[in-house]
């Protein structure tokens, strides 16, 4: 869903944040055509790509959305030159093309190269980075069924206190502590869909667990849950990895090329990646073939094992596309 701008009344610029916020749904090049791009420049036109405020244009679908992002993003620098050159040949009179004239078309992008899609992890960390928060979806999602199988309750469903409970969710707000004694504890915000609970390592877990705390990391704590009618906390005995508790249901990966791109190209890029990641899990490829009626789909099996990690799903969908990888 693209972003919608809306500014505070009465601050320094407001003629040029009205301005942006009513050019934004119009495209990015209507945008550097209009708005003061000493107020506006490369730093908060990255931001709004980030945020989404630029994806109106940029077809249905996530993978859609991921590719123009990434489109805008690598031709900024260009954009950015063309609203230069063009308000200074408004100004001056002159009519400046770039793929047409002063009243060129707001979709006219004709001149910026296509870009590698981001991978859906990408663009979540931008929407955070840019906005604070997640807009177009959540990083726990994708591990909703390894979250269920071991268990794992949502802090939505935490009514009460629970002397044992395991929950999964990302770190935000992490302060890495000594106590008196001089031992190393930490103190962090465990963040889910559906709210954030303060989560209390003590030395003597933070020494099993400690290196596995750090800022946006995705755990799986498990510990007790205290709850009275101001506050609430979990004090942790056990930490993992989600990437590990996924990694441990996987019996198999499947991999769907699809489009013009799916050739040898592909193919022989997409092996190079199996080869980096070996392991014990099987791989299978799945091929859309295109014009076929109805669509068929060629499914084949591969003799490469490899090992189904973050890394390993973000490396395919870079080159794949989002939602390529399905771990079965």
């Amino acid at each position: 869903m693209p972003l919608t701008l809306v500014f505070p009344a009465d601050r320094p610029g407001d003629a040029t944040y009205a301005s942006l916020a009513a050019q934004t749904e119009a495209g990015l090049v209507r945008v550097v055509q209009h708005v003061d791009l000493r107020l506006v420049n490369k730093k908060v036109l990255e931001a709004l790509i980030k945020a989404g405020a630029f994806d109106s244009l940029a077809g249905e679908g996530r993978e859609h959305y991921l590719a123009w992002r990434a489109r805008l993003l690598s031709g900024l620098d260009r954009v950015l030159d063309h609203g230069s050159r063009h308000q200074k040949d408004r100004d001056q009179g002159q009519s400046q093309l770039f793929g047409g004239g002063a009243d060129a078309p707001a979709d006219d992008y004709s001149t910026i190269a296509p870009a590698s899609a981001l991978t859906e992890s990408q663009a979540l960390a931008f929407e955070k980075e840019a906005l604070g928060l997640y807009m177009s979806g959540h990083p726990l999602r994708r591990y909703d069924g390894a979250l269920a199988a071991v268990g794992a309750r949502p802090l939505a469903a935490l009514a009460q206190p629970e002397s044992d409970v395991s929950i999964g969710g990302v770190v935000t707000a992490l302060r890495q502590l000594k106590t008196r004694r001089g031992d190393r504890m930490a103190v962090f915000m465990l963040e889910d869909e559906g709210g954030k609970v303060e989560t209390v390592v003590y030395p003597e877990t933070f020494t099993r667990f400690g290196s596995l705390v750090t800022s946006d990391a995705m755990l799986l704590v498990r510990g007790k849950y205290e709850r009275d009618e101001e506050a609430s906390r979990l004090v942790a005995s056990e930490i993992t990895q989600l990437d590990v508790i996924r990694e441990r249901g996987v019996r198999e990966v499947e991999i769907t090329l699809s489009g013009p791109a799916a050739g040898r190209d592909l193919m022989r890029q997409l092996a190079a990646v199996l080869e980096r990641h070996p392991g014990d899990r099987r791989v299978s490829v799945v091929v859309q073939v295109n014009g076929a009626v109805p669509r068929l789909r060629v499914r084949t099996a591969t003799a490469r094992r490899i090992r189904p990690s973050e890394l390993f799903v973000r490396d395919v969908e870079a080159l794949c596309g989002a939602g390529s990888v399905i771990l079965k």
